[in-house]
């Protein structure tokens, strides 16, 4: 598994069909919300990012607008925790609930989640870029 760690504390981890979000610094079991802010310049590395692993963890990715529960990253289904972990875009950021009792996972990408998300991203992007000239 490929690991990747964030000045703000995100860590994200993938191998062959998963990407994962974590905390640098754990995650206690009850503890669920997560913010990590990002300058605009590390945002968009953080974008970057995220494009390049989802090639490396999946074939066929394109950025493809969410029309289902299925395909939209704001809610995962955590097996393991039996329970749900939630994912939102902030103006300069990310915003994450994670399932309950998790000791380490904060947020699983699927193939279909991680293409609304890249979707998500390259908006943001092309707003913020609209916004300064």
């Amino acid at each position: 598994m490929k690991v990747k760690e964030f000045e703000n504390g995100l860590v994200i981890k993938h191998r062959k069909s998963a990407i994962f979000f974590e905390n640098a610094e754990g995650k206690k079991e009850k503890e669920e919300r997560f913010v990590y802010r990002f300058s605009s310049e590390e945002f968009k590395v953080f974008t970057d990012y995220i494009k390049k692993i989802a090639n490396e963890s999946w074939t066929n990715i394109a950025p493809k607008e969410a029309h289902s529960m299925g395909s939209d990253y704001d809610e995962y289904y955590d097996r393991r925790y039996d329970d749900n972990g939630y994912l939102s875009l902030l103006d300069d950021g990310i915003s994450i609930r994670a399932p309950y009792w998790s000791v380490d996972t904060l947020y699983q990408f699927n193939k279909a989640k991680i293409q609304s998300f890249i979707y998500d991203l390259d908006q943001k992007l092309l707003r913020s870029s609209s916004e300064t000239t």
